[in-house]
């Protein structure tokens, strides 16, 4: 087998998509080679962690109490969340992956510590280190290959000894060590009366599910124990009194929306903001196609319907003016700082063409057009879409849903499309795509395609494929911001807005 190379490298969308072979046909690509140095290089100073206050050492001690927006009902994977992101930020604490991602999008060992693959990539051999479960139990390869198998029942996982086990695919998946760096591919320990063990930092000692959850240090821990004794989480709290103080008070971390971020810019607070990674986005639901629950739109939107709309719609108004200059026009799915390539996918409205797409459609509407209840920014940017809808003769009506963010969800609505909020889980690119094909529910042909990438052109061509048909509409990409106490040490934000938090240290003294 071929071994791979645990080595620094460029991000994805810096490396072979400006190869000099393709450069030399396009002129536009040559001068993207030096945008794309500059980008790598404002990537990683941003992306360096805060430095401790001057005169201060990190200390052992304390509880970091932390407010998350969203209500979280349950730590399992499997299990539909309204808030997945909020989960999987609660989860890193507790749970590992086989391999990780660092914030210069490197791939780098975790509960793994090594792995090699077959000249077709479809098997896959990792080894794991010495480590054990919050009880005490090891982890070995059995334990690794039935949380694999949970997760993905098509891949073949066979154990190889105690430490050793191999993965075969159905098809070729060259990145993935990448993938298994994902939330999804927890590795958990599933008990016979439905407790979930971890192996992470923290192992969960009071679990109220949509109020409060306490996470305390594991000092058993592989990588050693964190400097915080304990992560009080506290979920779905108003905000209002905070805000209208400008301090936090005991709390170190809360998580805020953009519109609120922008009454703390002007204050001596510490405000973190990621890049712009959250996509926002328009996808049309697809009627009679095989789901459990089966969709139940009551007819397919035209296809030159949905084109006039996505043309339509006024990106640099959403992303300037609505998200407060905090996020940028997306045409593509992933973010151009992370790929390189989204400038390839136009984001320019064009009234006029959407107009005689509209005449040409068989309806110009009403488009039902659901979005989460609880998001006022979502609804202020559906609002919007409705408005440029209008200019160009498109009836789009708008409504909140309780439970748009699931897919069981959205099925069962009747909407004919939905506004989303869709997560950048991961720095590495394939990672990031194929988290989002899941996230979307595109087909299996595509998803496979996405599987199966392993240049940065070949990932080009499957986002463009599943942007085929105006099926899925990107609409921006936005920023997240985080709210910390002066008292906090060394959190880092990553630019996707993930929470990287192993030198994490609170002051009490302050």
């Amino acid at each position: 087998m071929n071994s791979i190379i645990l080595s620094s490298r460029a991000p994805l969308g810096a490396r072979a998509f400006f190869s000099a072979r393709v450069g030399a046909r396009d002129p536009g690509f040559q001068r993207c080679i030096v945008s794309a140095v500059a980008l790598i290089s404002a990537f990683t100073l941003l992306l360096a962690p805060a430095q401790s206050f001057a005169g201060t050492r990190p200390h052992y001690g304390g509880t970091v109490r932390v407010l998350v927006q969203h209500k979280i009902m349950s730590l399992d994977p499997l299990v539909e969340s309204d808030y997945a992101a909020d989960r999987d930020k609660l989860g890193n604490f507790i749970f590992e992956t086989l391999t990780e991602i660092d914030a210069q999008g490197h791939t780098r060992p975790g509960l793994a510590t090594s792995w090699q693959a077959d000249p077709t990539r479809r098997i896959w051999q990792f080894q794991l280190r010495a480590a054990a479960f919050h009880d005490g139990v090891a982890v070995t390869s059995a334990v690794v290959a039935a949380s694999l198998k949970t997760t993905s029942p098509d891949w073949k996982v066979s154990t190889i000894g105690r430490q050793g086990f191999s993965i075969e695919t159905p098809l070729p998946v060259p990145h993935l060590p990448e993938i298994l760096s994902l939330p999804k591919y927890w590795i958990i320990r599933r008990q016979t009366d439905g407790t979930l063990q971890g192996s992470g930092p923290f192992r969960l000692t009071e679990w109220q599910p949509g109020e409060r959850a306490v996470l305390t240090a594991n000092g058993d821990h592989w990588a050693g124990r964190p400097f915080a004794d304990s992560i009080e989480i506290v979920m779905g709290n108003s905000l209002r009194e905070h805000l209208m103080e400008r301090n936090l008070g005991p709390d170190h971390a809360v998580e805020i929306s953009l519109d609120q971020a922008r009454g703390l810019e002007s204050t001596s607070q510490s405000l973190q903001l990621s890049r712009p990674a959250e996509l926002l986005v328009i996808i049309f639901r697809q009627p009679g196609r095989a789901a459990t629950p089966p969709v139940t739109a009551k007819k397919a939107v035209d296809p030159r319907l949905r084109e006039a709309l996505a043309i339509a719609i006024n990106r640099a108004a959403i992303s300037n003016v609505l998200l407060q200059r905090k996020a940028l026009p997306a045409g593509g799915l992933l973010p151009q700082w992370l790929t390189g390539y989204a400038f390839l996918f136009p984001v320019a409205a064009d009234p006029a063409q959407a107009r005689r797409l509209r005449n040409e459609a068989s309806s110009g509407g009403p488009v039902s057009l659901a979005y989460d209840f609880s998001d006022a920014g979502a609804r202020i940017v559906a609002e919007r879409i409705a408005v440029d809808a209008r200019e160009a003769g498109i009836s789009v009506q708008t409504y909140g849903d309780a439970h748009i963010n699931t897919k069981a969800g959205r099925r069962a609505s009747n909407a004919d499309a939905v506004l989303l909020r869709v997560p950048l889980q991961s720095l590495e690119p394939s990672a990031a795509l194929a988290a989002m094909a899941d996230d979307l529910d595109l087909d299996s042909e595509t998803t496979a395609a996405i599987l199966k990438a392993s240049r940065p052109e070949e990932l080009f061509e499957a986002e463009r494929k599943a942007r085929e048909g105006f099926l899925i509409v990107p609409l921006a990409h936005a920023s997240q911001a985080l709210w910390l106490n002066r008292t906090v040490h060394n959190w880092q934000q990553l630019a996707n807005g993930g929470w990287k938090l192993d030198q994490l240290w609170v002051d009490s003294a302050r």
